[in-house]
């Protein structure tokens, strides 16, 4: 038997692409698929279940896109066919992602500016002080402007090589009364899992706190060891795992739950990780029922959730739309993968795209530090695309 190669060769606008660990899913073209631009409830996730099998899809599988505000609309497709096969080794990714001429960029504009982003952060260490919130999640965005369209392959490719543990995805984003083609692609590799399904089965694996990685081994891994004894970020991550671990408590009869975080690497980032796994009570709860029970984490928005997320409302200057929601792929029958849409970008499929990265703030968080923080991570993408 012949070894499984990437299937990303001849990738256009509105095809899909996503990547775990273990598995790669890609479909080819529009026609024939269903779409729809529609909030992710079990309802509208099961019409279009059913509208794909009335239109001959007989095995339909379903990629989506839900924002971070999942109380508004979210972007799906099931393809008419796609091909799946186990992830290759990604010795060969190098090739790809060298062989075509990467565009040039041609404009960058920072929203915010990074000394706003600055000031953002220490406006929620005045809201810390004051009591109600511990955490809260600021992102911010940069505009890009290239002289070329991307080639897709060769930034996925590039994505895959510097995230070999994580999620890379193109996922098209649909405007209401637009289903021929995609307004967007999201693109991105996201480090975080929030949801796998297999049968009862459900595994979850939550990164709060990070640190930048060094060039040097020696500096390298004692930034590694010092994260996983930073009380800031050991109390960060805390918050996380203790909140998705009282969600899950309310839909799980087992939980099998680590003593302490582990810390795991990106090509750029160290993160303190849990890898949780359970047990459904309900096996009719699909592995997107339980992403949206658990969405927000305090992860991507703060703690306590709903203060947070009305902070972010009033400090960011700009709509995260799909940066911080959800991405991923789900059968029929509820077993999936859904992870959070990270260290990614909202292309417009000619030359303009938008990158996203956001730190998670607590009381001691260093301005200049969180700026440094989502330099580091919109640089993997920027590092892909020119």
């Amino acid at each position: 038997m012949s070894e499984p190669s990437w299937l990303l060769d001849g990738m256009h606008n509105g095809d899909v692409f996503f990547a775990s660990p273990a598995q790669q899913f890609r479909s080819t073209g529009l026609d024939g698929a269903v779409s729809a631009f529609t909030t992710a409830s079990a309802d509208a996730v099961q019409q279009l279940f059913a509208r794909a099998k009335a239109q001959g899809i007989a095995e339909p599988l379903l990629f989506g896109l839900v924002p971070f505000d999942s109380a508004r609309p979210g972007s799906f497709t099931i393809p008419r066919s796609v091909q799946q096969s186990a992830t290759p080794d990604r010795a060969g990714l190098a090739a790809i992602a060298g062989r075509k001429a990467r565009p040039a960029v041609i404009g960058r504009q920072p929203v915010p500016a990074p000394e706003a982003y600055g000031d953002m952060v220490r406006a929620a260490l005045q809201l810390y002080a004051e009591g109600g919130v511990s955490k809260i999640v600021l992102s911010r965005a940069m505009d890009v402007e290239l002289d070329a369209p991307i080639a897709y392959d060769t930034v996925l490719a590039d994505l895959l090589r510097r995230n070999a543990h994580g999620y890379t995805f193109a996922v098209p984003c649909w405007e209401e009364g637009r289903h021929t083609e995609p307004a967007a692609i999201m693109l991105g590799a996201s480090p975080e899992l929030l949801v796998r399904r297999e049968g009862a089965r459900v595994f979850i694996n939550p990164l709060a706190g990070s640190i930048p990685r060094h060039a040097d081994p020696e500096q390298d891994q004692a930034r590694k060891d010092g994260l996983a004894i930073s009380e800031k970020d050991l109390r960060e991550h805390s918050y996380v795992v203790n909140d998705i671990v009282r969600i899950l408590r309310e839909h799980c009869s087992t939980l099998e739950v680590p003593t302490g975080p582990s810390v795991i690497g990106t090509d750029a980032l160290w993160h303190l990780s849990t890898f949780i796994t359970g047990e459904l009570k309900d096996p009719a709860m699909t592995a997107l029922d339980l992403a949206c029970q658990l969405h927000p984490t305090p992860a991507i928005c703060g703690f306590p959730t709903a203060q947070a997320f009305g902070h972010i409302r009033a400090l960011e200057p700009f709509d995260r739309e799909y940066f911080a929601g959800l991405v991923g792929w789900q059968r029929e029958c509820g077993d999936g993968e859904w992870a959070l849409t990270l260290r990614c970008a909202r292309y417009d499929g000619h030359r303009t795209l938008r990158l996203y990265a956001g730190a998670g703030t607590v009381a001691g968080s260093d301005p200049a530090s969180e700026i440094r923080e989502t330099e580091t991570k919109m640089a993997t993408f920027m590092r892909a695309i020119a």
